[in-house]
């Protein structure tokens, strides 16, 4: 009985697994973390030109940064370009020029955390560029117009 009850529950969680990955759930998530990295973008900028008081949050927008530029190359699995996406096929035409470009903006994202802790407002500064460029080259060859 034992067997058949761990039997029963495996299956049930592989199920789960499997249904939950669906290609429009692939995109759903990909939406959400890019539109949290924008809104990191957006926040350390408004911080780090002094448009808003808000320094004591710029380390943690920084970390978020670099936990969601560590995914970007991870979020466009094979199957998750048709549907709702402003992804271009392009991304799995060449994945591995994507790849390329997703390594850049996790580089540039985590350089940008290694600034901010520094405290460095010249370094920071600095750092910005590389993730507004790395975001920009990507949107650029693979991001279909508004």
């Amino acid at each position: 009985m034992r067997r058949i009850i761990i039997g029963s529950a495996a299956l049930f969680l592989a199920a789960s697994l499997a249904s939950a990955a669906t290609p429009g759930d692939a995109i759903k998530y990909r939406q959400a973390i890019m539109n949290t990295l924008s809104g990191h973008v957006a926040a350390i900028s408004l911080i780090t030109s002094g448009k808003v008081e808000h320094q004591e949050y710029l380390l943690s927008h920084a970390e978020a940064l670099a936990a969601g530029g560590d995914q970007i190359g991870k979020i466009f699995p094979a199957g998750s370009g048709n549907g709702k996406t402003e992804a271009l096929p392009l991304i799995w035409q060449e994945p591995e020029k994507f790849q390329k470009a997703a390594d850049t903006a996790k580089a540039a994202t985590a350089g940008l955390l290694d600034a901010i802790k520094g405290g460095d407002k010249e370094a920071i500064g600095k750092a910005m560029k590389p993730v507004f460029d790395a975001c920009k080259g990507c949107h650029d060859r693979y991001r279909k117009e508004d």
